[in-house]
């Protein structure tokens, strides 16, 4: 391998920066993907096109939500509030739809005052324009009294005009007249448990309560509808009915539930609302914590070698592991000695055939020009004569002193 492969190799791959800006992008990533799952359920509808809260098209009632919000009253979407939050309320507006009942419009809540919206227009969604709706038609009236307005004393009558044609409300409440614009098709509403509560000239009821409640019909939805609210008059008069029927200042609770937009209990969205959010807070603290000491206190993982290594080296390791597992390094002693010899011998000149006696006369004659230095014949011997570990480490030893002593190693 090149020393360009070895430096690559060796190399960080990511500088720390970079590795902290990752775990952080990613962790962040997560973080906010779990806060959108759990709120999704408050973010959805936002294109519905039918008649509810969240609907922005002409039938819907999202411009009647925020007009109350301009001027001033608290609005509350609700998705499945209980009746505790719905004793709060001054006013609970209900919009049921065709594929709605009487009973599921009861089943709602018990808590009055009660605002039911009926519903007038067949509409279908544009397919050019986001969040718009094509008008194909009414709704048929029988059907509206008998499937929405059921009740002991016999469903109500609903009755729809023709044409269009202005309008003057006598709102019973205070005895004025208010006149909106002109409305298609009027839609009334009568009946022995309804009582009439604002009317037209001619004595038709288009806002009616039951008996002996306080929950109210309005029969026409262009009234309160973002259709019939882009007229100034007609604004005017869906604000005169709101405030004549609310009770007392907390908020205007507008039902969701019959639209299908009930929340279903989510543990994800409990993790982040209170009493548990400081658990959670403490728990990413904590990992938070984890993953910088983690980061700080080992640092970058070492690099591993091969599992096999290769070579003489690598021969000359594992052999020596494989005598040391054994226990018997000292039964190598003596023919390190004689390795030893030969090597000084050649380093020497002395000729490779020479007899062992001859060798070591030899050398024993070139060692008494350093008279320190041990005859190698006794440190043979005493090589032979290792019994342990320690015997063997100390002719070793004896060794590298002659070895140096012979050659003139510094």
């Amino acid at each position: 391998m090149s020393d360009t492969a070895k430096e690559i190799s060796g190399g960080q791959v990511f500088s720390p920066i970079v590795a902290f800006a990752m775990v952080g992008v990613g962790a962040l990533s997560l973080l906010f993907y779990l806060l959108f799952s759990a709120s999704a359920p408050d973010y959805s509808g936002e294109g519905d096109t039918r008649a509810n809260a969240v609907s922005r098209s002409a039938v819907g009632f999202a411009g009647l939500a925020e007009l109350l919000r301009l001027q001033g009253i608290p609005v509350l979407l609700s998705r499945g509030l209980d009746e505790a939050e719905f004793e709060k309320t001054s006013l609970v507006v209900l919009t049921p739809g065709m594929n709605n009942t009487a009973t599921e419009i009861r089943d709602v809540t018990n808590v009055e005052p009660a605002l039911i919206i009926l519903p007038k227009w067949l509409a279908s969604p544009d397919p050019l324009r986001s969040g718009w709706v094509r008008n194909v038609g009414l709704i048929s009236e029988d059907r509206i009294g008998e499937r929405l307005l059921g009740s002991d004393d016999g469903p109500a009558t609903i009755r729809q005009a023709t044409g269009t044609n202005p309008v003057t409300l006598n709102m019973g409440f205070d005895g004025t007249a208010m006149r909106p614009a002109p409305i298609e098709s009027l839609q009334t509403i009568s009946g022995a448990a309804w009582t009439g509560y604002v009317a037209d000239e001619q004595g038709r009821t288009v806002l009616a309560r039951m008996e002996g409640t306080e929950t109210y019909v309005l029969s026409d939805p262009d009234l309160m509808n973002t259709h019939g609210l882009k007229d100034l008059a007609t604004a005017r008069v869906a604000m005169a009915v709101i405030q004549s029927i609310r009770s007392g200042n907390g908020p205007v609770v507008f039902d969701l539930t019959l639209a299908g937009y009930r929340r279903s209990p989510n543990p994800l969205r409990l993790a982040f609302e209170p009493p548990l959010l400081g658990a959670t807070l403490c728990a990413l603290l904590a990992a938070l914590l984890m993953g910088v000491h983690a980061a700080v206190r080992f640092g970058a993982p070492v690099k591993s070698g091969r599992s096999l290594a290769l070579g003489k080296q690598a021969l000359a390791d594992n052999s020596a592991a494989l005598i040391a597992m054994a226990g018997r390094e000292y039964r190598i002693a003596s023919r390190y000695a004689l390795a030893i010899r030969r090597r000084v011998a050649r380093i020497v000149g002395v000729p490779t055939d020479t007899r062992d006696e001859e060798l070591n006369a030899l050398l024993d004659r070139l060692r008494r020009r350093n008279d320190t230095a041990q005859p190698i014949a006794s440190i043979l011997t005493e090589a032979e004569r290792a019994e342990d570990a320690n015997d063997a480490l100390r002719v070793a030893r004896k060794l590298y002193r002659w070895r140096r002593d012979m050659i003139h190693d510094s």
